[in-house]
């Protein structure tokens, strides 16, 4: 497709300038044990810019991107994080977290996109990343070669439509995929082709040969209820984020877990809680000791926070368009991303919230995702 491969030449001509090096002149060191927050973001120029920063606010790195990154994939060292482009984008771009580096770029093939997510394999050799083959509407996770210079080595197939999210489970084999159910084409980027009969699931393969292990689907009222964001917890836990494409006043839940064999366990928020979050889940995390959950709701202007667990709720803050979420280095702490400029330190169990003073942070419209990393 002509439009496709056009815009892959101008995204790796930009992409190039970012290889020179961060814009910032003397970035700091990731050290090691530090841990440095990722994220895309919008500048104030209408530019878009992928950075890493420390929990008190210090600029790790500022890279250019030729469009909007999305989610990071980041290998089990923490030394090396993928950003991936926003749906429908084709770019992947390859930082070294420790020196605040561009180290390349790869794209999919041209009849592939990227859903903006990925996982590493356990020795950090293999990449996965959620794509959509778009001219059958099925979902695909793209097998790309780490130490091959990020070669497409291959593709597994996901059972669904709208692959979202991949996480890795403790065991190192089973890839954990939320399938949202939403048939989309890079013609009509933007637009959602199949709402009548959306299919959305979690399922579980083998990352070895793409084996289907087990599928788990919700009940058919539920069936516009798509099935986005994934966060692994301990025992095989693992909780979903999702968000709601019926009718406007459906009090329909946002969030389940899941583990083993047992279906969905949807989470039940009170009333205000559950009106306020308006149908959307942007973003879901565990804290550090995987015994609290932080889920975002950016539409509804907040974010949520559950104890793992049972399911229960905790507690609620307000962050203007706030989307990304991470754990911090405390338990039951989490650092939260505004749209609309700015980082918010979070006390879940108790509401307690204060914003981290840094102009570099409150200059920057944050997009989607916090990961964090750095080695150590």
């Amino acid at each position: 497709m002509r439009w496709m491969a056009t815009s892959r030449r101008t995204s790796l001509g930009l992409l190039a300038g970012a290889l020179a090096g961060p814009l910032l002149p003397a970035p700091l060191r990731a050290e090691a044990g530090r841990r440095v927050y990722l994220s895309a973001r919008g500048d104030m120029h209408g530019g878009f810019r992928v950075s890493g920063f420390t929990s008190c606010g210090a600029a790790v790195f500022d890279l250019p991107l030729p469009a909007r990154g999305h989610s990071f994939a980041v290998r089990p060292d923490g030394r090396i994080a993928v950003l991936f482009a926003r749906r429908p984008g084709a770019f992947a771009l390859v930082i070294d977290v420790v020196n605040g580096r561009a180290l390349g770029t790869f794209t999919t093939p041209d009849d592939r996109h990227f859903y903006g997510h990925g996982a590493f394999s356990p020795d950090g050799r293999l990449l996965y990343a959620t794509e959509n083959d778009f001219a059958a509407e099925r979902g695909v996770i793209g097998v790309y070669g780490a130490d091959r210079g990020y070669r497409r080595l291959g593709e597994l197939p996901t059972h669904g439509i709208g692959p979202h999210e991949v996480r890795l489970l403790a065991d190192g084999e089973t890839l954990a995929v939320a399938n949202g159910g939403i048939a989309t084409h890079p013609d009509l980027p933007r637009v959602k082709l199949n709402l009548p009969d959306m299919a959305p699931s979690l399922v579980y393969l083998d990352r070895r040969d793409g084996r289907l292990l087990h599928a788990v689907r919700l009940d058919p009222e539920l069936h516009q209820l798509s099935i986005r964001h994934l966060a692994i917890g301990r025992h095989g836990a693992v909780v979903v984020a999702m968000q709601y494409e019926g009718p406007a006043g459906d009090p329909v839940p946002l969030i389940a877990s899941h583990r083993g064999d047992a279906p969905l366990r949807l989470f039940k928020a009170p009333a205000g809680v559950q009106r306020a979050m308006k149908q959307y889940c942007g973003s879901i995390a565990f804290d550090r000791d995987a015994r609290v959950i932080a889920v975002s709701a950016p539409r509804g202007n907040v974010v949520t926070f559950w104890e793992a667990d049972s399911g229960r709720y905790l507690s609620a803050v307000a962050v203007p368009d706030g989307c990304g979420v991470a754990p911090a280095a405390r338990s039951g702490m989490f650092l939260a991303s505004s749209g609309r400029g700015g980082i918010t330190m979070v006390e879940a169990r108790s509401g307690w919230s204060r914003s981290v003073p840094a102009a570099f942070l409150n200059n920057a419209r944050w997009d989607n995702h916090l990961a964090p990393a750095g080695p150590g």
